[in-house]
């Protein structure tokens, strides 16, 4: 029974991807593909049975967290750590920087991940780091919640040693999904809240605010950074019911499915499962708003019923993603089914 349920859950929520629908699961060139599936599964059924039979993973911290860091003048993002005699290298320490994580079940080789952060460098002159905390991913859902913590208290410490070396935390910038999103959340409250900004991608809910609320010292929320955005698209089931930032957006109101995720069959589709390609849409809509030609306008509204109905006309509005205004608020979008579903 408790793997049938395993199974069940690796299938609403591991397939992360930026592009695969039902005609993509046989692609070694997606994140949604039939190997990667397989891969997770037996990767997940193993470890979480090493953790019942030998108890918690005793690996130090940096060998289970790999900090993949890099910027335009890298050829390739390479590990970095704490004390890095060859720091110069790999970041510059006069730009700001950016970090990416994935969340549960996920890893830092992910396409959605690659896209993410070679479209960061494309827009913005930054450095970008992969917080690849895989090993500690592939387990079961509730042992993975309670590693997000020790995840979080160790890139803090190295955002600690950037800031020594001469980056402010006022420049640093975590975008995190799902488990990674609470992970973003962690890192900036370890932080006391300096950050300069936090980007929520559909943070996870499960064991954060659902079946109730541990807190705000235990999940993201507006105290976390400076700024802080959510973008929730499977509201109350992977995803938080509400975010929790100065700033929320609802597209297509936050609920499942997403419209690209309706008739999943093709590359516009996350995944071919309605709650993960969901789950997954709020990178995709994220990624697509770094590039200023592509603009998600949010307008702040009570409800998504109020906001279809044209009943908030004449509230105010703002950019989803990067490019808001940082007014405040909670704000619906309404999106289309195909790229960049503007």
């Amino acid at each position: 029974m408790y793997y049938s349920k395993l199974f069940l859950l690796v299938a609403l929520s591991s397939f992360g991807g930026v592009f695969g629908g039902l005609f993509d699961i046989l692609s070694t060139t997606t994140d949604y593909n039939l190997a990667f599936a397989m891969d997770t599964l037996f990767g997940l059924v193993i470890n979480t049975t090493e953790f019942w039979i030998k108890g918690n993973n005793t690996d130090p911290i940096e060998v289970n967290v790999k900090l993949m860091c890099g910027n335009r003048n890298t050829a390739s993002l390479s590990r970095t750590v704490i004390n890095d005699g060859n720091l110069k290298a790999k970041i510059d320490t006069s730009k700001p920087i950016v970090f990416i994580t994935h969340g549960w079940v996920d890893n830092g080789n992910r396409f959605w991940i690659k896209e993410l952060k070679d479209d960061y460098l494309k827009y913005f002159d930054t450095n970008v780091c992969v917080v690849d905390w895989g090993n500690l991913a592939i387990v079961g859902y509730m042992i993975a919640v309670k590693n997000t913590f020790d995840v979080g208290q160790y890139v803090a410490q190295f955002i600690t040693y950037l800031s020594n070396q001469g980056i402010p935390l006022s420049k640093v910038t975590l975008v995190g999904h799902s488990l990674g999103a609470q992970i973003s959340g962690h890192i900036g409250h370890n932080l006391g809240g300096q950050v300069g900004a936090i980007y929520g991608l559909d943070p996870a809910g499960p064991l954060f605010t659902m079946p109730f609320d541990v807190g705000t010292s235990k999940r993201l929320d507006k105290s976390d950074a400076k700024y802080v955005q959510t973008i929730v698209t499977s509201k109350c089931t992977t995803g938080v019911c509400a975010g929790d930032g100065h700033e929320n957006f609802y597209p297509n109101g936050g609920w499942v499915p997403q419209v690209n995720c309706g008739i999943p069959l093709l590359s516009n589709a996350e995944s071919p499962e309605l709650i993960s390609c969901s789950h997954s849409h709020s990178i995709t809509l994220f990624r697509m708003a770094l590039n200023p030609k592509n603009v998600f306008t949010g307008k702040a509204c009570v409800d998504y019923f109020s906001y279809y109905a044209l009943m908030c006309l004449f509230s105010s509005t703002t950019k989803m993603g990067v490019y808001s205004s940082r007014i405040g608020g909670n704000f619906h979008v309404k999106t289309s089914a195909f790229t960049p579903f503007t």
